[in-house]
């Protein structure tokens, strides 16, 4: 049911009217069989004007197209432990036993690979390989780093992950992801790649700023409905293929039924669904950080609420994942509940600033503000916009969920 929740109606216009961090939002809260929904802005903005791509403005649509980004790691843990349950495979198989071309990784266990464990490194940046083979030879001969002492979540293994569930069922991943979650669950405008008919429906993400280390960089997509994940493009080529950590394309409803259908059993069982809550190597490091408290290809509860992706009013085995684009999506199996937004915080707007030090300089409060460009352009910014998400979506939903005796 379509909600106007005047606190969530606030929140949400205050990220896209007020600091325009976002062009659109789409916004889904609820139980296994219930949902409440709303969304706003637009799907393509027009008033950034790159040179040679001009855009006439789109407003977004319910049945808008969405890169879910790193969303699509959640279906690659469901698919890793979808085979678990059906004894296809073992967590605790290694990785030389199911597929012998990560020879450098060979002794690493599924289940140390999809809770970051271990920390697989490629030999050289994958999107930056001169050619699509030249990126899979990188990723197969990837190699075990020690874990960092604070950023451990990674691409690269739920990429690992994805060709080796192709090796145990002898299936391409698009073909298992629609087998296993889609056709289940009735998602049918979910995609690897989308069909032409579909383009239209697309949100927009190009015109993506940076200033890293004082260099200002814009980066163009030649039309929505591209992979905004450099990796997950340069990998996909001109296949249907997916490498599991970037690249689907989902909309609203349709990841309403995921979030449902993992809540209600249709698609785990609820050891697996706990199981995916469970914090394997986040720690307190004894100086003021810690390690990230990561689950199987996401994320759990972080001791400081301000670097956790999960909500805080959420249960202990609640896990949560989002995405670059400016999505994000927290399940709680306790409490039987969900939490999905649909975003886009990439097109036109300045995405990130590094060494952060550099904000106050070019005129940003708390990464929130615009930024004169070098070409004269007056550019948004949208790069502490995760810093804001549970204050202005993640507080309102929960006092309607209180409202709803859902909490």
């Amino acid at each position: 049911m379509k909600t106007d929740y005047l606190p969530l109606i606030k929140g949400m216009d205050y990220l896209l009217t007020e600091t325009r961090m976002l062009t659109g939002l789409a916004v889904a809260y609820g139980t296994s069989d219930t949902a409440e929904y709303t969304y706003s802005g637009l799907a393509q903005e027009s008033d950034f004007s790159v040179a040679g791509f001009p855009y006439a403005p789109r407003l977004l649509k319910p049945d808008a197209l969405f890169d879910l980004a790193s969303l699509t790691k959640l279906f690659t843990a469901v698919l890793t432990l979808q085979l678990a349950e059906d004894h296809l495979l073992s967590l605790e198989d290694t990785i030389a036993h199911l597929d012998p071309r990560f020879p450098h990784l060979a002794d690493i266990s599924i289940y140390e690979l999809m809770t970051f464990q271990v920390n697989p490194q490629t030999d050289g940046r994958l999107d930056n390989a001169p050619s699509r083979k030249d990126a899979l030879n990188r990723l197969f001969a990837s190699s075990p780093a020690p874990l960092p002492p604070i950023r451990v979540y990674s691409d690269i293994p739920a990429m690992i992950l994805s060709r080796i569930l192709e090796s145990v069922t002898s299936l391409p991943y698009a073909t298992l992801l629609q087998c296993k979650i889609l056709e289940p669950l009735g998602m049918t405008e979910t995609f690897c790649r989308i069909p032409e008919a579909f383009r239209s429906r697309c949100v927009n993400y190009s015109g993506e700023h940076r200033l890293i280390s004082g260099r200002y960089s814009l980066r163009t997509i030649p039309s929505p409905g591209i992979p905004h994940d450099p990796k997950a493009l340069l990998l996909q080529g001109d296949t249907s293929d997916c490498f599991g950590h970037a690249g689907v394309f989902s909309t609203l409803s349709d990841m309403i039924s995921f979030s449902q259908g993992l809540l209600s059993g249709r698609l785990l069982s609820p050891a697996s669904l706990r199981l995916m809550g469970t914090n394997r190597v986040g720690r307190n490091n004894g100086d003021g950080t810690h390690r990230q408290y990561l689950g199987t290809l996401c994320f759990t509860h972080h001791p400081e609420q301000r670097l956790s992706e999960v909500p805080v009013f959420f249960s202990p085995q609640a896990f949560a994942i989002s995405g670059f684009t400016g999505n994000h999506l927290s399940l709680d199996p306790e409490r039987g509940l969900f939490i999905l937004f649909l975003g886009n915080r990439v097109h036109g707007r300045l995405t990130r600033v590094s060494p952060l030090e550099d904000m106050p300089r070019i005129g940003l409060s708390d990464g929130v503000g615009t930024v004169n460009w070098p070409d004269g352009r007056i550019v948004p910014s949208s790069a502490q916009y995760v810093y804001f998400k549970d204050s202005m979506l993640n507080e309102p939903i929960r006092q309607r969920m209180v409202e709803l005796q859902w909490l």
